[in-house]
């Protein structure tokens, strides 16, 4: 039986069902649901829940919700969203765009620890640990920074065997980069995937 970290726990791969592989639940900046949660409006966590329920009545079973720490993540309420929706959810670890410039000195490897410990631990205390590891480039290219999260996803990776999910800018074939620093790293590029690969209409790329 092969498993999956789930927001409720464990999930063997064999019962995810029909998957919808890229979504965000809640999308704003890290801390916002925990401390000004009014800003998302009144009842936001009934509106997840109603558009997971009128999803699994479509035939979605499972999603997996690419939202970082930095995009505003909060397992507490996905997991709600999940229990009341009956939609299993794969919650992400690693970074998206805006790393602060304060984290300018954290290493790939400080980095990796943490999304480890977000694998194996679970997130922020609650014991839900994290499914996929992400990690982005855009327009700019793989920066300096983009790199060092890069790295720290791929190390992750092969110490977890947690798949990794690539935010990309694939009008400029950004994935070629990402791609291979990950395979420097050592990372099969089997358990790979590349989203937004369908920004482009160059089926070469």
């Amino acid at each position: 039986m092969t498993t999956i970290n789930s927001v409720l726990g464990s999930l063997d791969t064999a019962n995810l069902g029909f998957t919808l592989m890229h979504e965000h639940l809640l999308v704003a900046s890290a801390g916002i649901s925990q401390n000004y949660a009014e800003l998302l409006g009144a009842g936001f966590i009934d509106r997840i829940v109603d558009g997971l329920t009128q999803a699994k009545k479509g035939g979605v079973d499972t999603i997996v919700d690419a939202t970082t720490l930095d995009l505003g993540r909060d397992v507490t309420i996905i997991a709600e969203a999940s229990r009341r929706s009956g939609v299993n959810i794969i919650a992400c670890s690693g970074w998206w765009l805006d790393t602060p410039r304060f984290l300018g000195g954290v290493s790939a490897d400080q980095f990796a620890q943490l999304f480890i410990r977000e694998i194996r631990e679970g997130i922020a205390g609650t014991g839900i640990k994290a499914g996929i590891l992400k990690s982005a480039s855009d327009v700019g290219g793989v920066t300096p920074a983009g790199e060092t999260v890069l790295r720290a996803v791929a190390r992750a990776h092969l110490q977890t065997n947690v798949p990794i999910m690539l935010h990309s800018y694939s009008p400029g074939q950004v994935g070629r980069q990402q791609l291979a620093i990950l395979k420097e790293e050592g990372v099969d590029l089997r358990r790979v995937k590349m989203d937004h690969s369908n920004d482009t209409t160059d089926v070469e790329y």
